[in-house]
């Protein structure tokens, strides 16, 4: 028995491949779903509408034949159902497909070569976040991301919009992000952003006065680098910030983790107002704000891979055991937070390392250079298995 995995391309048969009609056309059955196997439904053929995997499965079992195909649109190969039927048939037969990206970019003029590709259908996506940091940004479309990317600052990006890609009443909008923020969009539509103002350098140690502040606390920049150093941050961690305060140590989490997630846990409701508005300044769509003490403020949100610590009401035990993530780093200026930091460590089997940091900065007093101290602070980075 043959199987055979077909990319469709856009949709209008035009766009599939020689090979991939030969392929269809000597099919004792097609599966696939209603949209890609319709044009084929007046083959005489067995014709089976289904796009679930294991659903497809039980298909091919219960219809043994010499050949099998089955469809899908676009290219197999890209952000398709196909990869889970794939597990479930190992020896199956790949047949690519025109992909919406080389179709759409050929459309538009613009290369794909260096494109960052990613998908809001049917998934999580802080597309702020990816826009930020890359010049050209493709995009599966979910839902219209342009109110959003004004909100964030990026209204003048400027964007391609394919609706129907194919089609007879395919369309395609050019203009500006701000252009499009109430414009409503097909389904299954695509879009490719340019920011030409894009930035992708690593920031650690971000200057105080970049953030916007209040009478919330905030970790100062020297303290912050080491800490979030500790940290380790990958791209697609989870990561809480409790105590946040301003959301300086938030920010720089956010912008480390661009297809992650922070949650900043503030409980005073100013603090957390600021932490918004640090988060649209710093186009950081990543960062969802929790206003509450920990740990109850923690409940039911996804597990942390990486948990700092800026304050804890007293509550350091409590909290440290709530998140028991593999890495935690505390900050403590008072020597019995960093007393019952070390014991809550010791009581969960964690290794760790105190680190004390004493910076002073520099000012112009009467034309002299003089040096401010600021209150030490222990930096306690605690690991685990």
């Amino acid at each position: 028995m043959n199987i055979f995995i077909i990319g469709t391309g856009m949709g209008d048969t035009k766009t599939l491949t020689v090979s991939a009609k030969e392929k269809i056309e000597n099919a004792d059955i097609i599966i696939g779903a209603k949209r890609v196997t319709h044009p084929f439904a007046v083959s005489g053929k067995k014709v089976f509408s289904e796009y679930n995997a294991e659903k497809i499965a039980e298909i091919i079992k219960n219809n043994p034949c010499e050949n099998t195909a089955v469809l899908f649109s676009g290219d197999a190969s890209f952000f398709s159902g196909a990869k889970k039927l794939l597990k479930l048939f190992p020896a199956a037969q790949i047949e690519a497909g025109i992909s919406c990206v080389s179709y759409f970019s050929a459309k538009t003029g613009l290369a794909y070569d260096d494109m960052n590709i990613v998908s809001m259908h049917g998934r999580e996506c802080n597309i702020v976040s990816e826009v930020r940091g890359h010049k050209k940004t493709f995009v599966l479309l979910g839902e219209n991301p342009c109110k959003k990317l004004c909100r964030f600052g990026l209204g003048d990006a400027e964007v391609y919009i394919g609706e129907n890609l194919s089609y007879e009443n395919e369309r395609i909008l050019h203009g500006k992000a701000a252009d499009f923020a109430e414009t409503e969009i097909a389904p299954l539509s695509v879009m490719i952003i340019v920011n030409e103002n894009y930035d992708n350098h690593v920031r650690i140690g971000i200057s105080d006065d970049e953030f916007i502040t209040g009478k919330a606390p905030m970790t100062k920049s020297s303290v912050r680098a080491v800490s979030i150093s500790k940290l380790e941050i990958k791209p697609d961690d989870i990561c809480y910030d409790i105590g946040a305060g301003t959301g300086s140590v938030s920010i720089e989490m956010a912008l480390l983790c661009p297809k992650g997630k922070v949650y900043a846990v503030e409980k005073k409701s100013d603090a957390a107002e600021l932490i918004e508005e640090n988060a649209v300044k710093f186009m950081a769509d990543n960062i969802e704000v929790i206003q509450g003490e920990a740990p109850v403020a923690l409940d039911g949100l996804p597990k942390a891979d990486k948990v700092f610590i800026g304050g804890s009401s007293g509550n350091i035990a409590e909290i440290i055991r709530k998140c028991d993530c593999p890495k935690v780093v505390v900050n403590a200026i008072t020597l019995e937070t960093l007393e019952g930091t070390l014991k809550a460590f010791d009581e969960q089997g964690y290794t760790y390392e105190v680190t004390q940091i004493s910076a002073a900065y520099g000012r112009k007093v009467a034309g002299y250079n003089m040096m401010t101290a600021q209150n030490p602070v222990f930096v306690i980075s605690g690991e685990k298995e």
